[in-house]
């Protein structure tokens, strides 16, 4: 083979090659890239809200609020004292990746399957969980509500589930129609509520425990309602 056709033998193939490569490559990146694209652009938000009512607290009301708009996040916290006519709060922006981390973390926890929990009697606290998410035009939300995670997350009581015969129940063997006990032990609750108490950077948190601090120190009786600077 003479220097001539070995370097024409060089280029036919290399030709070959680019023309294979976009047959089996580019061309279909290009006839998906339209779509890619719109999905790449597409407006991306989150929000997960927790609300937390103590009947008996010097602290009726706390809500928690982290909402992530295209990347830029921001944090709302309000609290109410007992009587509920004074309410202060704060909304602020959040820098980092740390709130998409929280909502990963919430999503793993169960944010997303978790079932409302019956109040329990004499119920100390009762919690109202939301989460939202979108993406461009398709999105998704829930809410569900439990009270007192800290029984939720150490019980030992189980439940039964009863199969009723339906002829006459004379007689009968309980052992024999009730099935195996379902633990109702659930921490994931507890996770998610302690997830959102303690999130936020420092000085978040010491403004959180700030209006608290104000809210319990304040005297029953008539006030008006006031923001927190």
């Amino acid at each position: 083979m003479t220097e001539r056709t070995r370097s024409l033998f060089v280029i036919v193939s290399c030709v070959a090659l680019a023309v294979a490569g976009y047959l089996l490559f580019m061309k279909p990146f290009l006839r998906q890239e339209p779509a890619l694209d719109q999905v790449l652009k597409a407006r991306s938000t989150w929000t997960i809200g927790m609300q937390v009512y103590r009947p008996n607290d010097a602290i009726s009301e706390e809500t928690y609020r982290i909402a992530n708009d295209n990347g830029a996040t921001k944090m709302f916290y309000s609290a109410t004292n007992r009587d509920g006519l004074i309410t202060k709060w704060f909304d602020v922006p959040l820098a980092g990746p740390t709130p998409t981390f929280l909502f990963q973390q919430l999503d793993a926890d169960g944010v997303w399957i978790l079932d409302d929990k019956p109040v329990r009697p004499h119920s100390k606290e009762q919690y109202l969980l939301e989460v939202s998410q979108t993406l461009g035009d398709e999105g998704r939300n829930r809410a569900f509500g439990f009270s007192d995670p800290h029984y939720w997350a150490t019980t030992k009581a189980e439940e039964y589930q009863i199969r009723l015969p339906a002829k006459s129940m004379q007689g009968l063997d309980l052992t024999h129609i009730a099935s195996a006990g379902h633990a109702l032990r659930d921490t994931r609750y507890l996770k998610i509520v302690q997830a959102i108490q303690t999130f936020g950077p420092q000085s978040v948190l010491d403004a959180e425990e700030k209006i608290r601090s104000e809210l319990r120190a304040q005297p029953a009786g008539p006030h008006l309602h006031a923001p927190h600077a």
